[in-house]
């Protein structure tokens, strides 16, 4: 417990950063200015940390947007202590701005790094890259395709990711973790071919195309698949179906088929 107090105070008479996994949302008083406000809650072993919504780096005041990072690791410079009753008042604001000063220059195109995970929408998530918030689109997750990146990532989990682009003074960075997983269309026809037809279940709706979108259960990848004019029932999200392959097009990630029967129904 002493060395864990001790890092607390040279967090923050030397700025050293600390990293806690936000566990909370309290509204506390505020002294700096005098006033109720909210707080995300970081256990640092018996330290009570506190970060003010104004010193969590979040694009809007907003409760609802701490309930999102619930459970992210997050780092933090220490601004206040209370020895007396253990509790510190820290800034994620501060401690990203020091990480970025030291770590962003260092980094290059192509390196693979590890990012903390934490934000996690429908389409996206959003990753802390030393002390930069970066939006990972759900094309650049996976080589499949990915309804709700919700069902495949959690606030606060790692993710090791290959940078693609930097332009530091814009803070644009782009990141992909696809780039370093195996193609699983590389080697498709070992387990599809062409008028074979296959078990799988689907996961998705085309934008501006009629069908649907499944995902074949003998492998990772999605087919579009068309539904016939004369077929009799609704297929809905997360049915299982049989299907028939109609083409594969390997180099540019495209299956085609044609839905043939709901199984169950």
């Amino acid at each position: 417990m002493e060395d864990k107090i001790l890092e607390i105070l040279r967090s923050k008479e030397e700025k050293r950063i600390l990293t806690g996994r936000i566990v909370g949302i309290e509204d506390e008083y505020y002294k700096l200015q005098n006033k109720i406000i909210s707080c995300a809650i970081i256990w640092y072993e018996n330290t009570k940390v506190l970060i003010p919504i104004t010193h969590l780096n979040i694009k809007k005041e907003s409760k609802s947007l701490i309930r999102g990072m619930i459970g992210a690791e997050v780092d933090f410079i220490v601004i206040e202590y209370d020895s007396t009753t253990n509790i510190a008042i820290a800034s994620r604001t501060l401690a990203m701005k020091l990480r970025k000063e030291l770590e962003i220059p260092k980094l290059k195109v192509n390196d693979v790094v590890k990012v903390r995970i934490v934000a996690v929408a429908r389409k996206y998530i959003i990753v802390d890259l030393y002390g930069v918030e970066v939006t990972i689109p759900v094309a650049n997750l996976k080589h499949t395709f990915i309804v709700n990146a919700k069902e495949y990532y959690l606030v606060g989990d790692t993710l090791i990711v290959k940078v693609k682009k930097i332009d530091a003074i814009n803070n644009v960075f782009e990141l992909s973790s696809k780039e370093l997983m195996e193609n699983p269309y590389k080697n498709i026809r070992k387990y599809i071919t062409e008028n074979g037809e296959y078990i799988a279940k689907i996961v998705g709706y085309p934008k501006q195309k009629s069908g649907i979108i499944v995902q074949l259960e003998s492998s990772e990848v999605t087919c579009l698949c068309r539904v016939p004019a004369t077929f009799n029932n609704i297929p809905h999200l997360f049915d299982k179906v049989l299907i028939k392959i109609t083409e594969i097009k390997e180099e540019k990630k495209l299956i085609y088929g044609i839905l043939k029967r709901i199984i169950g129904v």
